[in-house]
């Protein structure tokens, strides 16, 4: 029986510590083969430069409100999925001209909860605005409104390309709120979930990127700073890792200094245009992807890289609910590969993100798209991998 329990009190162990050993830096990048990059196609629709959706001035009673990612909720049972049907990839891209004006601006739909991970407290006058609904949270659809379907152009079935999803209404205005849900895969392997919260008012956004593996510790990304017609400005982007504050980066803009790393101890000369590695996806979205040629300044609060951000080409997503079209921006440089996914029927709303270099490949892959409190699209589970899509 002492030998049983010696047996047993090794195995605890050495289970505990290559869970620690996982949700460190000391374990080597897995020896995974990479996703063979998809041929991309030449750019045939042309992204739109997004209109702001600002939201309606707040009330005197609810000034310094701070804006916050709203807390994650059960999603609805899925409605039963209508049967695809076709359409030519070229309507994907003109949806949005042939239907009615985007829906109500979200401020009555939209709910903003504190998060319970640490965060930098700004100014109260410096936080945009958030709004509340009387009822209804952000995550799910009002109570006379069923969840929203994709919508899919009626074409015969003897159409020789596949159904392409757009969302119900044309997205003319970049959305005060947008929430999206992803997969998380290393390499080949699905490794748990990740989730996007933007939200915008008053002059300000903020954009909170959390992942969350099946092992090791959770990771949080915290984007804060201005916006108005002509982008984003950051102020701020601070990484979390397990709830504790790892690197940040500061846009000084009054000394022309971007401090970064640690405790923000390093510094360089803060040039114009820059962007931290988040706000990159939506200023990309906002500008309709037109930052130019030259390179850009961008922080991911522990390193600093300089290098154009252009689109490469587009390409028809099989999302395994149907397929979008996107229009896919690469930077290399030193080594590293970021690619942004953005669909230009989605508001340009990033739908697969990808970091690369040459010890690892991150990718991100949209399984649920809401906009201004109404969900979107949402990709179905699929039964024939258990819990591989149960979002």
């Amino acid at each position: 029986m002492t030998r049983f329990r010696l047996l047993l009190i090794a195995l605890v162990l050495s289970l505990l510590l290559h869970l620690m050993l996982l949700g460190s830096d000391l374990l080597p990048a897995l020896s995974l083969q990479p996703e063979e990059t998809p041929k991309l196609e030449k750019i045939d629709i042309k992204m739109q430069a997004m209109q702001l959706d600002t939201p309606a001035p707040l009330k005197p009673s609810h000034a310094g409100v701070q804006l916050r990612p709203a807390a994650a909720k059960a999603p609805p049972k899925p409605a039963e999925k209508p049967a695809p049907e076709r359409r030519k990839k070229t309507q994907a891209s003109q949806a949005a001209e042939e239907t009615a004006e985007a829906s109500a601006p979200a401020q009555e739909t939209l709910v903003a909860q504190a998060s319970s991970e640490p965060v930098a407290e700004l100014p109260p006058a410096e936080h945009p605005a958030r709004h509340q609904a009387a009822s209804e949270p952000a995550s799910q659809p009002a109570a006379s409104e069923p969840a929203s379907q994709p919508a899919r152009a009626a074409q015969s079935d003897a159409s020789p390309t596949a159904g392409f999803i757009h969302p119900d209404t044309a997205m003319r205005k970049f959305p005060v709120a947008a929430r999206i849900r992803y997969q998380g895969f290393w390499g080949q392997a699905m490794v748990g979930f990740g989730d996007l919260e933007w939200l915008q008012g008053d002059g300000r956004y903020q954009l909170d990127i959390s992942v969350n593996p099946f092992i090791g510790p959770k990771l949080r990304y915290l984007s804060q700073g201005q916006i108005d017609s002509h982008g984003l400005r950051p102020d701020t982007l601070q990484a979390f890792r397990g709830g504790q504050l790892k690197d940040s980066a500061r846009f000084d803009y009054d000394a022309g200094l971007l401090r970064y790393g640690d405790s923000a101890g390093k510094q360089l000369a803060l040039k114009n245009g820059a962007q931290d590695a988040f706000s990159l996806a939506f200023q990309l979205a906002l500008k309709g992807g037109d930052l130019g040629r030259a390179p850009i300044q961008i922080t991911t609060a522990k390193k600093v890289y300089e290098y154009p951000m252009a689109p490469a080409g587009a390409f028809d997503y099989d999302t395994g609910d149907g397929k979008m079209r996107v229009i896919v921006f690469r930077a290399e440089g030193d080594g590293d590969v970021t690619e942004f996914w953005l669909a230009p029927d989605f508001a340009n709303l990033p739908v697969r993100i990808l970091r690369a270099d040459k010890d690892k490949r991150i990718e991100l892959k949209a399984i649920r798209i809401e906009v201004n409190g109404k969900r979107q699209w949402e990709l179905p589970p699929q039964p024939t991998i258990r819990n591989k899509n149960a979002h």
